[in-house]
């Protein structure tokens, strides 16, 4: 399974937010997949939500969400 990170990544602006990491990854690794996404807890996390909510129409579905250690893990798929 494919994952991506991003509670490594430093918070910001412009081609370091949280939703164009998201659309870099989906575009790097296809569609068609379940793939596992990392984020902390907060702000990064809400992103996260926020961007699969509004990619849902696109067919992007959170399918698995759980929190450990500060932050959560999300098993989204990916059309």
């Amino acid at each position: 399974m494919n994952e991506l990170d991003l509670s490594k990544q430093p918070g910001g602006c412009g081609a370091s937010t949280t939703s164009v990491s998201l659309m870099k990854f989906w575009l790097e690794t296809g569609g068609n997949q379940e793939v596992r996404i990392i984020a902390q807890q907060g702000v990064q996390a809400d992103e996260v939500e926020m961007w699969a909510m509004a990619m849902q129409e696109k067919g992007v579905k959170i399918l698995k969400k759980e929190i450990l250690d500060g932050k959560v893990i999300y098993n989204i798929y990916l059309p």
